[in-house]
């Protein structure tokens, strides 16, 4: 928590239009990209250290903050084609992490919802067999692990639906805030400044 305290003197603002601006410096335009990734520039990953960097910055800034991210590139001129491939691969990056989230929270409501079943399943086994009242020491154990099986399964259920899946739902938050974040190009060598 006091690390999101932190973040105004850790981090610029946007005058203009309020959001916090994560400064990225780049030698050349490759850096950007996975150097050992040899596929299309659209389809190329970000660098890793790139990744990690924008997640740390992330976790500094409150989630209800938007975000700009100023790529300080060392060139002489603007390269607008290159500008538009490291947009794209971003773009490209962080809606195939949405997507990634999305199952997992999809799978673990699917998840909370089998449990549930079987929870509902078990306790009213528990509930039929209870009416029936046999004494044996085998019926008494059937029916206590009825019971007991029941809640667990409910317990797991609730624990999937309202705790693990708190994870995956700030994560999305987070790379979806990415994915609306603006991105600029500035280079100090030159007057030029390109926004999206």
């Amino acid at each position: 928590m006091k690390k999101h305290n932190q973040y105004e003197t850790l981090f610029r603002k946007n005058k203009n239009t309020g959001r916090v601006i994560i400064d990225i410096a780049l030698g050349d335009y490759m850096e950007f990209f996975n150097e050992w990734d040899n596929s299309a520039y659209k389809m190329r990953d970000i660098h890793s250290d790139l990744v990690r960097f924008l997640d740390l910055c992330s976790d500094y800034i409150p989630l209800r903050k938007k975000i700009e991210i100023v790529f300080s590139i060392e060139t002489s001129k603007a390269d607008k084609e290159r500008e538009d491939s490291i947009r794209l691969s971003y773009s490209n990056y962080y809606n195939a992490l949405k997507r990634l989230e999305s199952r997992k929270v999809n799978r673990y409501i699917r998840m909370s919802m089998i449990l549930l079943i079987i929870s509902l399943v078990l306790l009213t086994s528990y509930g039929f067999f209870y009416e029936i009242q046999v004494e044996t020491i085998g019926s008494l154990v059937l029916l206590e692990s009825l019971l007991i099986g029941g809640w667990v399964f409910a317990w797991e259920a609730v624990h999937t639906l309202f705790i693990d899946i708190i994870e995956p739902v700030r994560r999305m938050r987070e790379i979806q805030r990415f994915i609306e974040a603006d991105i600029t190009f500035v280079y100090p060598g030159s007057n030029n400044k390109e926004t999206v």
